[in-house]
């Protein structure tokens, strides 16, 4: 199988993370009382159902995240500074890295649905490795294959990754396009239930390298991970359901480095009361998401998707360039 998806896609991460030069405004501040009264109830049940169920859809759960950002008016500002607030290494907060943290923060909700919904399956493999059964340390050891390209890229682009609607939008309608021609070039089979228990490294690893270009906001993890599996020959339903454990651990690995790098900004920054509602709400949300998702991609395929993200980047677009 061609190399041709993946290269592709890693030139455009790197093209689209290119940063603008032009000179920044001075920097003010806003006080951290100020900052916590921009989360509030409406804000956290918006970003939690919007997170819990594009999450583990091929749309892009940040993109989704950043919209409704957008529609809700969150201010975003790295000009802006939290006053008085200091991230674990002494560095001060502004408020774009705020908001943008607390929309990696809340995946906490994903991941404790993706532990519900398949608890067997995680609960063998767990018990699998303490027994150290060939299987399970197998699928393991493809798990973390899949996981350590975009978390080593993750971590050295991190501060450059621009969370902008243009890029959502641009992204969103590339994906699409990419599905369409996945759909007609890449090979598919019916479903095994063995299927992810006999994965091979290689296959692993090209996941991985197809995750890498999900940290462009608007690609979408689980888009980029069930392709990766879909070039390395596996059916929708095991491509699927792998996706769900790499981005189990993705996810997870995610989330706590934001959390233990604001390290006591964190509960400076976000009012507990709102931000455990949105968790709870994304969990119950992805949950339904999860449990229904890998049915219809089995059924259906990735089509539809295409069309949803080309319909909604291209309305973003025009309605962005009418401004």
């Amino acid at each position: 199988m061609s190399f041709r998806l993946p290269f592709l896609s890693l030139v455009c991460l790197c093209t689209s993370l290119l940063a603008q030069t032009s000179q920044p405004p001075a920097p003010s501040t806003i006080s951290a009382e100020e900052m916590r009264a921009q989360f509030t109830l409406t804000r956290a049940i918006v970003t939690g159902t919007v997170e819990g169920i594009t999450e583990y859809l091929p749309v892009s759960s940040t993109g989704h995240m950043i919209i409704s950002d957008e529609i809700m008016g969150v201010k975003k500002d790295k000009n802006v500074i939290i006053s008085g607030i200091a991230d674990r290494k002494n560095r001060p907060v502004n408020q774009e890295q705020a908001v943008d943290d607390y929309i990696v923060i809340i995946q906490l909700g994903a991941i404790l649905a993706v532990i519900a919904a398949f608890f067997t399956r995680l609960k063998n493999l767990v018990l699998g490795i303490i027994r150290l059964e060939k299987p399970s340390l197998c699928l393991a050891t493809c798990v973390m294959i899949a996981f350590v390209p975009a978390g080593i890229i993750g971590l050295l682009v991190k501060d450059i990754i621009a969370f902008d609607i243009k890029i959502v939008a641009s992204a969103l309608i590339l994906g699409g396009l990419v599905i369409f021609w996945a759909e007609k070039k890449l090979p598919n089979h019916p479903s095994n239930s063995d299927e992810v228990q006999q994965m091979n490294f290689k296959q692993a690893l090209q996941v991985g390298l197809c995750q890498c270009v999900a940290l462009i906001p608007g690609t979408s993890r689980s888009l980029a991970t069930i392709l990766g599996g879909r070039w390395a020959g596996l059916s929708n339903g095991a491509a699927t359901e792998f996706s769900f454990l790499v981005g189990f651990v993705t996810l997870t690995a995610a989330s706590l480095y934001k959390m233990v790098s604001l390290g006591p900004a964190l509960t400076q920054i976000y009012p507990i009361h709102y931000a455990s509602l949105g968790l709870i709400i994304a969990t119950i949300t992805a949950f339904i998401s999860v449990k229904w998702m890998i049915g219809f991609i089995t059924r259906r395929g990735l089509g539809p998707f295409a069309w949803y993200r080309i319909i909604l980047g291209t309305g973003i677009l025009i309605f962005e360039l009418s401004k």
